[in-house]
C-alpha cells in the first residue's frame, strides 16, 4: 500500500511540475529565456553531477550478467534509432524535427520511472540492474546524443566540429572523469552520497518544468502525427522485440523482468533540454515526450501481468 501511494504521488508530482511549467509560460513574456536558464543549469551543472553520481555508485555484486545487460541497453536504444532514421531518410524533414524525433526515439526514461515501478513489482534488488542500464544510456547520451544535436541542430557542421562539440560537451566531461576515478578505484563518501542524491530530484522536476515551459510557449498539435510515430516505434515496437530476445536470452528471472520494463518506458525528460541546448525543435520533443508519458500512465495498472 505505501508504495502504491508512494508512486501515485511521484506520478502527481510529475504532472504538477509539468503543469506549472506551462503556467509560468501562459503568465510571462519571458519564458523563452527562463527555458534557456533552466537547460542550461541541468546541462552544465545538475547532469554532469548525476553523470558522476551514476558512474561512481554502480555496486560491484550487479556485474554478474553485465555484459548481457550492457548488450542488451544497447540493443533497446539503438534499435528505434536506426528504424527511424531509415523511415526518415526516405522522406524530406526539416533537420531541427528530424534530430529531435531521433533523441526521442533513442532514449527513454531509464531512471526515474522505472525506480519506482521497480521496487514496487520487483523489489530493491532490481535497482542494480537499472543503474547499469542507466550508466548505458548517460553513456550514449554523451555520444550519440551529442552527435544527433551537433549534426542536426544550427547548421552542417563538419566531422571535426561535431567531435569537438560533442567532446567539450560537460556530461562527456564528466563521463570521461568517472571512468577515471572508477578505474582508479574511488568511491563517493556515504555522507555526499546522501546529498547528491537530491540532485536527482532537483534535475528530474527542473527537466519536468522546462517541458511544461516548451509546451505553454510552442506546443501544438501539428507535430503529433510524428510523435504517435515514434511513440509506436519507442513503446511498441522496440519492447517486443526486447521481450522476443529475452526469452532466449538466459539471464535471470529478475534480470529479465527490470529490461523489458525499461524497454516499455517513453522518451525520457532530458530529450527536451538536449533538443534546447542543440537548437532542434524542443517544440515537437516536448509533444512527443508528453504525449508518450501520457499514454503509458494508465498503462503501470498492467505491468504486473506484463512483467510478473
Amino acid at each position: 500500500m505505501m508504495q502504491a501511494l508512494d508512486l501515485v504521488l511521484r506520478m502527481g508530482f510529475f504532472y504538477v511540475f509539468i503543469l506549472l511549467g506551462f503556467a509560468v509560460a501562459q503568465k510571462t513574456e519571458r519564458a523563452d529565456h527562463l527555458a534557456k536558464v533552466s537547460t542550461s543549469l541541468i546541462i552544465n551543472l545538475l547532469l554532469p553531477i548525476l553523470i558522476l553520481q551514476s558512474l561512481l555508485a554502480a555496486p560491484a555484486n550487479a556485474l554478474t550478467e553485465l555484459p548481457t545487460v550492457i548488450l542488451l541497453g544497447l540493443l533497446t536504444h539503438l534499435l528505434g534509432f536506426i528504424l527511424l532514421l531509415v523511415i526518415l531518410r526516405r522522406r524530406t524533414v526539416d533537420k531541427a524535427k528530424t534530430g529531435a524525433l531521433l533523441l526521442c526515439v533513442t532514449f527513454n526514461n531509464a531512471m526515474f520511472l522505472p525506480i519506482p515501478l521497480v521496487l514496487m513489482f520487483i523489489g530493491e534488488a532490481g535497482i542494480a540492474i537499472v543503474t547499469i542500464f542507466a550508466i548505458v544510456q548517460m553513456a550514449l547520451f554523451v555520444t550519440l546524443g551529442s552527435f544527433i544535436g551537433a549534426t542536426y541542430g544550427g547548421g552542417a557542421p563538419d566531422l571535426k566540429s561535431i567531435v569537438r562539440k560533442a567532446v567539450l560537451f560537460p556530461p562527456f566531461l564528466a563521463a570521461g572523469l568517472a571512468a577515471i576515478l572508477f578505474a582508479l578505484g574511488f568511491t563517493l563518501p556515504t555522507e555526499v552520497t546522501s546529498v547528491l542524491e537530491y540532485n536527482g530530484i532537483v534535475t528530474t522536476y527542473l527537466a519536468l518544468f522546462v517541458v511544461g515551459l516548451g509546451i505553454g510557449t510552442s506546443f501544438s498539435l501539428s507535430g503529433l502525427r510524428s510523435a504517435l510515430e515514434v511513440i509506436s516505434i519507442r513503446q511498441v515496437l522496440v519492447p517486443a522485440v526486447i521481450g522476443a530476445v529475452l526469452l532466449v536470452s538466459g539471464l535471470s528471472n529478475m534480470t529479465a523482468r527490470v529490461i523489458l520494463l525499461e524497454a516499455l518506458m517513453p522518451p525520457a525528460v532530458l530529450t527536451v533540454t538536449y533538443a534546447n541546448g542543440f537548437k532542434l525543435d524542443a517544440e515537437t520533443a516536448a509533444t512527443t515526450v508528453t504525449v508518450g508519458t501520457l499514454l503509458f500512465m494508465p498503462f503501470v495498472l498492467f505491468l504486473p501481468l506484463i512483467i510478473g
